[in-house]
């Protein structure tokens, strides 16, 4: 068996890290929609950056996300969508969508999203990790920063309470978790797995599904199945692990308990899950007999490669998935000889490899050893945050070289490995026929 590298959760969290009325869906005779989904926001307020300076570069340092450019890269990305054609007539959010939870960042976002709202589109939204109680929640002022006004569950529930609480067909008691039914035959199942307490001072990036919210869950699925509604849920956390030992090498970024939550899921008949978390553009499968659950991770607005997804949903038929990649954003923090791909690349990269080095030199590795080895793994890690992995394209003779140069042949070939395996189906461009399951690119 492989022995695995893993992170400390503290660098993780960094990198990544009631029955109501129902929504007024269209009645006519149109079955064909367009679903958007939008993951991992992590919106900065400009507000909270008063100038930049040691504190702010601190919080960087292995952070791996665009936060100064996240205005800029929420505006095009809200452009994008209004002018799309065809134009989405539903846009799915499933978590972070602010920097650390700060009120002045939700408020905000939900301006963006009145604009999508306004447009005629229907948002839905639920948490993430970084979107309750944040301890981060910090304005940023040369070398000091201070604690800004984060929200709780009571706050999240009402600013965005016309991106699926006001509409809720079903709420659940135990966490913010809600069904609605945007779209025509179509049950969405919205479920709140973040760990979040205004008692202790820190994130949270593991997740669970509480006891009672499972019971609620299965409960509106077996609804759903009497009812002949197609469902799709949408959680922040990945319950069907992207990689071979993911759940090892990067604690946190699956929910607690995955195999039987997926397992669960899956045989009281849920197919789709729309998942975040881990910023990267994946899909995978489980399948037990004729039943299967994908889990479709979309990768991080603020993160290279700036993903979002476009979906074509042919009522109660299939899903056709398309990657989106944002390309130009209007932002005058980037250099005058890079394209913003480019820019951002270079950033996330950077990030990597500062990451996997301040984690191997923390277990006693030399620094110089430690820039060659985190060299392979951060060129692996991008590879999977882009998805559809070409394992001909990974380097394994260097990788090997490496290895055994600097005392890591016990793990650093599996690691790299596994990264560069993309396991089925394919990730930025997919069919899934719902009725049976089957997919194909």
């Amino acid at each position: 068996m492989r022995k695995l590298f893993v992170l400390p959760a503290i660098l993780l969290i960094f990198f990544f890290a009631g029955c109501k009325k129902s929504d007024n869906v269209d009645s006519t005779s149109k079955n064909i929609y367009t679903i958007a989904v939008l993951a991992d926001n992590h919106y900065m307020d400009p507000s909270l950056l008063i100038q930049d300076g040691p504190a702010f570069q601190d919080y960087l340092v292995t952070n791996g996300k665009l936060l100064a450019a996240s205005d800029a890269i929420l505006q095009e990305a809200i452009y994008e969508l209004i002018h799309a054609t065809p134009k989405p007539d539903l846009v799915l959010i499933p978590g972070d969508l602010t920097k650390d939870g700060e009120l002045v960042g939700h408020v905000s976002v939900h301006l963006y999203l009145q604009q999508l709202i306004q447009a005629g589109i229907k948002v839905r939204v639920i948490v993430g990790n970084h979107d309750l109680y944040n301890p981060h929640s910090y304005q940023y002022n040369g070398a000091t920063k201070t604690r800004f006004q984060n929200i709780g569950p009571d706050e999240f529930r009402t600013i965005y309470s016309d991106c699926g609480y006001s509409d809720a067909l079903y709420t659940d008691p135990y966490s913010l978790s809600y069904v609605s039914e945007p779209l025509p035959n179509l049950w969405l199942l919205s479920i709140d797995c973040c760990k979040y307490d205004n008692l202790n001072d820190s994130i949270y990036a593991a997740g669970a599904i509480r006891p009672g919210t499972m019971k609620w869950i299965l409960d509106r699925l077996a609804e759903a199945d009497e009812k002949g509604k197609t469902v799709f849920g949408m959680m922040h956390h990945g319950i069907v692990e992207q990689f071979t030992g993911k759940h090892v090498t990067f604690p946190g970024f699956m929910v607690d308990n995955y195999p039987d939550v997926s397992t669960q899921l899956m045989n009281a008949g849920l197919k789709i899950m729309f998942t975040g978390h881990f910023h990267a553009s994946d899909i995978v499968e489980q399948r037990s007999g004729n039943k299967v659950l994908y889990d479709i991770e979309t990768g991080s607005i603020v993160v290279s490669p700036s993903s979002y997804r476009l979906i074509t949903y042919i009522q109660d038929s299939s899903l056709i998935l398309t990657t989106k990649r944002i390309t130009n954003v209007n932002y005058s923090g980037i250099p005058t000889s890079q394209t913003f791909p480019q820019y951002a690349e270079s950033l996330s990269r950077i990030a990597a490899d500062t990451l996997f080095t301040t984690s191997l030199i923390s277990q006693q590795i030399p620094i110089s050893a430690a820039w060659h080895i985190s060299d392979c793994m951060g060129t692996a890690l991008m590879a999977h945050v882009a998805g559809d992995e070409d394992k001909a394209l990974e380097d394994t003779t260097f990788v090997g070289q490496t290895a055994r140069q600097y005392g890591a042949s016990s793990w650093l070939p599996g690691y790299c490995d596994y990264l560069w395996t993309d396991l089925v189906p394919s990730d930025n461009s997919l069919t899934i026929q719902l009725k049976s399951g089957n997919s194909f690119k």
